[in-house]
């Protein structure tokens, strides 16, 4: 057993203490997800009373929680209800329960004017939908999100005052199988140089890398399309801005995603990221798979295409970097070239033969939104 107090701990419970029921309920504030785990759907009855089915919830202020189990479906109308009625101008069904000294404290089922009207802790179990005073049927999408892996790669403010944030950890599936991502920070994340804010998206990789893909700043800013990556969370930046606080990050978590392997063909370029002519003799690093297609035009032109993991063998055409040459020539004197890339490796155009030109002849059509990097 330990001896020595670390951190001035609480711990609940220690050997043979007493304890009241608001002790116990409180130690699952912050530990059990708050929400409807199974039932708590409503029926019509009529315009003005409804049913909720048997449900198991956890709820409770910000003191306490508590697990509750109905065992029969409940009426709900103006004389059931603990406040509000069965109302187009109070259509939301909300679950609350607050701490109070009381055998009797059970859990209240509410009716309120709007989403704004509930408390922090209270969980939505739906929204009547009404035509005029005719109830027509129930819309759960506003419903409490019960996240039953809470923590899985949530993406968290840093207690340092820091451009940075925290991962928490968590596992995705590739192609080959699962990829653990360890807890960690990530960033740091770029200050938009001008007064307007931008809004960056964290991802994983396939790999089970941490990144972050760069929006782009304005008045009103919208996040950059995912194009299938594994976004965590989408997080605004402000001009100023020396830490990132827990209200600019959105958590946008979801485990259900596009197969990676769905992912098409991008778009048509002769530029690298920069902006530059894709041109010959110059080394450059795909970021997606992609297909470099160049052509030639002279007096007996002639292509040769490196690609390697290894810069170095691309740049020195070591024998050991993958080359496609001779290319066909049709009869007006151009040859055609296809070199495909990987990834994260690196490839080459070399262009020989009198008048031989690969400026503005090189194209990159990658997969998704993967650019050519000049190196």
């Amino acid at each position: 057993m330990g001896a020595t107090n670390h951190g001035t701990q609480n711990i609940v419970y220690e050997y043979y203490e007493e304890m009241t029921s608001e002790e116990v309920n409180s130690r699952h504030v912050g530990i059990r997800p708050r929400g409807i785990y199974s039932g708590g759907y409503l029926t019509k009855i009529s315009n003005v009373e409804i049913t909720i089915s048997p449900m198991v919830v956890e709820l409770g202020d910000s003191n306490t929680q508590v697990r509750v189990k109905t065992s029969v479906s409940a009426t709900l109308n103006s004389g059931t209800l603990d406040s509000g009625e069965i109302l187009s101008s109070t259509p939301y069904i909300i679950l609350r329960r607050l701490h109070v000294g009381s055998v009797t404290n059970y859990m209240e089922i509410r009716a309120i004017s709007s989403l704004s009207a509930a408390q922090a802790t209270d969980v939505v179990v739906g929204k009547c939908v009404f035509d005029g005073a005719t109830l027509t049927g129930f819309d759960y999408s506003d419903r409490t999100f019960l996240n039953v892996q809470d923590l899985f790669l949530k993406v968290e403010s840093t207690i340092a005052s820091e451009m940075y944030v925290r991962l928490r950890a968590g596992k995705i599936q590739n192609d080959a199988g699962y990829v653990f991502i360890p807890e960690q920070k990530v960033g740091p994340f770029a200050v938009p140089g001008s007064s307007n804010s931008r809004i960056d998206l964290v991802y994983i990789d396939t790999d089970g890398t941490a990144k972050i893909l760069q929006g782009v700043a304005a008045v009103s800013p919208s996040a950059p399309s995912y194009g299938g990556k594994t976004v965590v969370a989408q997080v605004r930046l402000v001009n100023g801005d020396s830490n990132i606080s827990s209200d600019r990050i959105t958590d946008v978590r979801s485990f259900i995603v596009s197969i990676p392997a769905t992912v098409g063909f991008g778009n048509w370029t002769k530029k690298d990221s920069g902006g530059a002519s894709l041109t010959r003799d110059i080394v450059y690093k795909a970021t997606s798979d992609g297909l470099v297609i160049a052509n030639s035009r002279g007096n007996r032109p002639h292509l040769d295409a490196y690609t390697h993991s290894d810069k170095t063998k691309v740049s020195e055409k070591h024998t050991d970097a993958h080359k496609i040459e001779e290319a066909v020539s049709d009869e007006s004197g151009y040859r055609h070239l296809l070199l495909p890339v990987r990834k994260d490796d690196y490839w080459k155009i070399v262009g020989t033969g009198m008048y031989a030109t690969a400026a503005n002849f090189i194209w990159w059509l990658p997969m998704g939104d993967g650019a050519c990097v000049k190196q």
